[in-house]
C-alpha cells in the first residue's frame, strides 16, 4: 500500500516536470540516475555487512532494470504526454490479469478464489473507466498497454530473482540497470529519440522530489512487500494506485472528474476490501501457492 502511495504521485510529478522544459527521456534518465546513487549509498551505510549476490544474480538484476524497468517506465511516461494520468493508470491496471494468468501457466500457481474475485472487481472498474478512451490518441493507449504487458513479465521475473538477495541490494542494483538502460537510449537515440535534460532550478527540484518520494521509497516498499506476498497478491493490492492517481490528477493537474471514473474507482476499492476480508478467513493458505 505504501509503495502504491509513492508510485501514484509519479505521473503528476512527471507531467509537471515536462511543463518546465525537459522531455520524458530526460526526466526519466535523471530520475533513475539520482535514485541509483542514493540507493547505492544507502546500501553501503545500512547493509554493508550483507554479502553481495553472485555475479550471475547481479547480471540478472541489472538486466531486469536495463530491459524491464526502463521499457515499462519509458513507454508509460511517453504516453502520459498525450493522455490524462488518471485514465492512463487505470487502463494500465489490466496488468493483474496478465500476472495471474502467467503465474498459472508458467509456475502452476492456481489463483485462490479471493484473488479471482478481487480481480473481477478490478477489471470491472477498469472496463468502466476505460470507456473514456474514445478521445485519446491511439498511440498513447497502445503505449500504456505495452507498458502493462511488459510490467507483468518484469514482476514475475523479479519475484524469482529477489528470493536470492536482500531488498536494499536488489533495489539498488535494479535501479542501476534502469539508469544504464536510459543512458543507452540517450546515446543511441533510436527512432530519433533525443533527451532534453532539466535546465532550470525548478525542474531539478521537481525531479529530486520525484526521485525521493516516487522512486526510492516506493521501490523499497514494493520489493519488501513482493518478498512477503508474491506477485499475484501484490498486483491486486497495488490497484489502489488508480484511485490515488485519479485524485492527484484532479487536484494538482486539474484533470476532469467523471462519473465513470468515480464508479471505476469504487470497484477497485471494492476489490481491495473483498481481498482483505476473504484473505483474513483463509489466512492459513498462502495466496501465492
Amino acid at each position: 500500500m505504501m509503495s502504491s502511495v509513492g508510485f501514484s504521485i509519479v505521473p503528476a510529478f512527471a507531467k509537471t516536470a515536462y511543463g518546465t522544459g525537459p522531455n520524458p527521456l530526460g526526466v526519466m534518465t535523471v530520475r533513475f540516475t539520482i535514485a541509483s546513487i542514493l540507493l547505492l549509498a544507502a546500501r553501503q551505510m545500512l547493509s554493508r555487512s550483507a554479502p553481495l549476490p553472485s555475479a550471475k544474480i547481479i547480471w540478472q538484476m541489472l538486466a531486469l532494470g536495463f530491459f524491464g524497468v526502463m521499457t515499462v517506465s519509458f513507454t508509460y511516461f511517453l504516453a502520459i504526454r498525450d493522455i490524462d494520468t488518471g485514465l492512463a493508470i487505470v487502463i494500465w491496471y489490466c496488468n493483474p490479469l496478465f500476472v495471474v494468468l502467467a503465474s498459472w501457466v508458467l509456475y502452476k500457481k492456481r489463483p485462490s478464489r479471493s484473488v479471482v474475485l478481487s480481480l473481477c472487481f478490478t477489471l470491472t472498474g477498469i472496463y468502466i473507466t476505460a470507456g473514456q478512451i474514445k478521445g485519446a490518441p491511439p498511440s498513447a493507449i497502445t503505449l500504456v498497454l505495452v507498458s502493462a504487458v511488459l510490467f507483468s513479465g518484469y514482476l514475475l521475473s523479479v519475484a524469482h530473482v529477489l528470493k536470492k538477495v536482500d531488498v536494499l541490494t536488489g533495489v539498488a542494483i535494479i535501479n542501476v540497470g534502469t539508469a544504464l538502460g536510459y543512458w543507452a537510449v540517450c546515446l543511441i537515440q533510436p527512432l530519433s529519440l533525443s533527451p532534453v535534460f532539466p535546465y532550470s532550478v525548478k525542474s531539478w527540484w521537481i525531479i529530486v522530489a520525484l526521485t525521493l518520494f516516487g522512486t526510492v521509497a516506493p521501490f523499497m516498499f514494493s520489493f519488501a512487500g513482493l518478498k512477503r506476498v508474491g506477485p499475484s497478491l501484490l498486483s491486486i493490492i497495488t490497484t489502489i494506485e488508480p484511485v490515488l492517481a485519479i485524485s492527484i490528477g484532479i487536484i494538482f493537474l486539474h484533470e476532469q472528474l467523471t462519473l465513470n471514473r468515480v464508479i471505476g474507482a469504487g470497484f477497485v476499492i471494492g476489490a481491495l476490501i473483498s481481498l482483505s476480508v476473504l484473505e483474513s478467513r483463509t489466512a492459513a493458505i498462502p495466496v501465492h501457492q
